[in-house]
């Protein structure tokens, strides 16, 4: 006979129908609900973005650290440094990337009419007469023609939604560095601080855990963060020499993209080798061989050495992750799909250790 009470599918089940049974209960209750989730919304993009940079700078302020500056003073260094790049990057850099944009923009005509030369070029070759290119070069002019429109209009055409993208950016813009603050000052304090609130029986563990969390986050984001700045500079650089327009809008591109792995460096190469096509297809080659080299330099030297095996996420796994998260939350899914996964793997993998160790130290 079993013994329900002792039995692990009886437990799961109702865990299982408590936790299901509680999302129903959320759902008839939306007048709590609703604010609830729009307080949470507002919150994660600061969180994010500070949590980030946390992750970037706190082995700025370790170093410090280490060469005895107070932690008060490092903390303080690293965010006049932080704000000081900020602001160069605000007047210097943004109206560069806004004009680069608009220009890209206002350049799809000339890049559909590049490509109709090209396509009319292989119409005439006898293996390609069963082809209609008229059809494909319309299909491509709505698409890029609908995707500038709709890229400018969600910018400029509703002032609602300007002004609340506007309130939610001033939101963000002043409340990340308060929270960085706090974060880069307090952060090494925080695995003690869950350890004193945890059940006595699960201290150790706790702390144990958290630590481990933070190390995966922290070699991800500080190594990959690093080696997306080498990418970017050095693709940056090679634009520049090879005469590319848009050279820095590519290269920051390039940069955000190589965050995801396997299938970033394809996106970032892509509107290279288009904007490389409007000019001849030898620039176009050009640039496809810039981003290989780059990438080739990140893949087998960057990435190896300033992230190493932080992750150990196998790449199918990598591959299906992308997928998922790209459908729920499109770019910035696949820019926090791995790490989330990794941290949830860390997780799982820790407590099946705490289990295995248990079950040794009893028997």
């Amino acid at each position: 006979m079993v013994n329900w009470k002792n039995s692990k599918i009886m437990f799961w089940t109702i865990w299982f129908l408590a936790v299901a049974l509680l999302i129903y209960i959320l759902q008839q209750i939306e007048f709590i609900l609703n604010p609830l989730l729009a307080i949470l919304t507002s919150l994660f993009m600061p969180l994010l973005i500070a949590g980030f940079l946390f992750y970037l700078l706190n082995p700025i302020v370790r170093v410090l650290e280490k060469i005895k500056v107070k932690r008060i003073f490092g903390v303080s260094l690293v965010m006049v440094f932080l704000v000081g790049i900020v602001v160069l990057t605000l007047f210097l850099g943004l109206p560069i990337l806004v004009e680069q944009t608009s220009s890209l923009i206002a350049g799809i005509p000339d890049f559909v009419n590049e490509l109709d030369f090209y396509f009319r070029q292989l119409g005439d070759e006898p293996w390609m007469n069963q082809v209609d290119f008229d059809e494909i070069i319309v299909s491509i002019d709505t698409w890029l023609r609908n995707l500038g429109s709709n890229f400018l209009g969600g910018m400029l055409t509703s002032v609602g939604s300007f002004l609340q993208s506007l309130t939610d950016f001033f939101f963000t813009f002043i409340t990340v560095p308060v929270i960085l603050f706090y974060m880069l000052y307090d952060g090494h304090r925080f695995p003690g601080y869950l350890e004193k609130i945890s059940p006595e029986p699960y201290k150790k563990n706790t702390k144990e855990l958290v630590l481990k969390i933070n190390e995966t986050i922290a070699s991800y984001i500080s190594g990959k963060g690093m080696a997306s700045l080498l990418v970017g500079i050095i693709l940056f650089i090679m634009y520049t020499i090879a005469g590319f327009p848009f050279a820095l809008l590519l290269s920051v591109f390039a940069a955000i993209t190589n965050f995801i792995p396997y299938v970033g460096p394809f996106l970032g190469a892509g509107p290279a080798i288009l904007v490389g096509m409007i000019d001849s297809p030898g620039k176009a080659l050009l640039a496809a061989v810039f981003v290989l080299i780059v990438q080739q330099l990140d893949g087998n030297l960057f990435t190896p050495f300033l992230v190493g095996k932080s992750l150990s996420v196998h790449p199918l796994t990598v591959i299906l992750i992308l997928l998922a998260s790209a459908n729920i939350a499109g770019l910035l899914g696949m820019l926090i799909g791995v790490p989330v996964f990794a941290i949830i793997k860390t997780i799982v993998l820790y407590i099946i250790k705490v289990k295995k160790e248990k079950k040794i130290t009893l028997t």
